[in-house]
């Protein structure tokens, strides 16, 4: 009859620890494990007697807490894995499309939180005990003698790198397009552009990282806003937008390809901007800034003004470098010295690609 009732007390029991909410459980464990204690205490237990009769159930918490942490590590180290897998197959330079993503996010929060106030500054915190290594005027010795851009032809990668690039040295390659299909058809317009970026799924949400345009668009929504130049009646306008999306990057790169005299060595490039313009009549020079490294300017359709100014340091001992580049010609420089601005070629429609290309291990 006891065995019965301890029975029907420990079947309600276990039903009401059924129902009973997570914390509530673990107060009721913790009272019987006290009153577990309590009870050993008064029937006299020594402390290692007691060390005996627990060893299970502290046994078992230890096992429990070592496969908690073993299935945590592991799972980290997935993660950790799946990430570097990612990065190694998306490209060579992960660290590259790493910041990229990094300007992504900042665009994303840009409606909660307006960085741009601390964008250029170096660090959040100034360290007056460091500084970057300032650009002397040792440095300006590359560009003194400059006087203009050179225009090649049928050039070898041996001769552009000892003679310009490796001297900071501009110049236009004006048959750097010759075997380019996009250079071969007649049907190359804004369309072949804008289809890129509408029609290709996995560019729906991509937002490039810097979009400049006389046209007022309120946001960086570049579909809205190819869209909106895909409309006839839309006229006289400029736009440039740099991609720093992965896939936005790659889907460009199918208007253009490696320029004949530039070395397999050479890593692609990591970035890539685009330049349009439609009847847009200026003589005002748009800021280009990309980041340090092998600039290619390809001219696809119409023409472009630019000029290419020393850093403030050489202004007193370098002068400024101006030029045209025409349809099918290709400007070529490292912007370590040199920064870069242009303006559309007036009453013209106008299409070139800029690539962004890391400089220096190649040299």
């Amino acid at each position: 009859m006891a065995g019965e009732k301890a029975s029907r007390r420990r079947g309600t029991q276990g039903s009401l620890h059924r129902d009973m909410a997570y914390d509530d459980k673990l107060r009721a464990l913790n009272e019987e494990l006290l009153s577990f204690h309590q009870y050993c205490q008064q029937a006299g237990f020594t402390a290692e007697e007691m060390e005996v009769i627990c060893a299970p159930l502290v046994d078992a918490v230890r096992a429990a807490r070592l496969r908690s942490t073993a299935k945590t590590t592991a799972l980290v180290l997935v993660a950790v894995g799946v990430i570097a897998l990612l990065a190694g197959t998306v490209s060579t330079s992960p660290s590259l499309h790493l910041t990229a993503l990094g300007r992504l996010v900042m665009i994303k929060v840009l409606p909660f939180w307006d960085w741009t106030s601390i964008f250029y500054e170096s660090c959040l915190v100034a360290n007056p005990f460091f500084g970057p290594p300032p650009f002397a005027e040792e440095d300006c010795i590359a560009c003194e003698s400059l006087e203009r851009v050179d225009r090649l032809a049928g050039v070898s990668y041996d001769h552009l790198l000892d003679n310009y690039l490796s001297r900071d040295a501009p110049a236009i390659v004006v048959d750097a397009m010759e075997s380019w299909p996009v250079m071969a058809t007649d049907h190359f317009y804004f369309d072949n552009i804008t289809q890129i970026y509408l029609e290709d799924d996995k560019l729906l949400d991509t937002v490039p990282c810097i979009l400049t345009s006389n046209l007022r668009t309120g946001s960086s929504d570049l579909h809205s806003f190819l869209k909106r130049i895909r409309n006839p009646s839309v006229e006289k306008w400029f736009v440039h937008w740099q991609n720093c999306d992965i896939h936005a990057v790659k889907a460009l790169r199918r208007m253009y390809q490696r320029p004949y005299f530039l070395s397999n060595s050479v890593s692609p490039a990591h970035f890539n901007w685009v330049l349009m313009s439609s009847n847009y009549n200026t003589s005002v020079y748009k800021k280009v800034e990309p980041d340090s490294g092998l600039i290619m300017l390809a001219q696809l359709r119409g023409s472009t003004a630019f000029r290419l100014t020393p850093h403030k340091t050489c202004n007193s001992s370098c002068s400024q470098l101006l030029g045209n580049l025409h349809e099918g010609e290709m400007l070529v420089f490292t912007n370590f010295i040199w920064s870069f601005e242009y303006f559309p070629g007036r009453n013209l429609d106008n299409v070139a690609i800029l690539t962004e290309t890391v400089w220096g291990e190649n040299l």
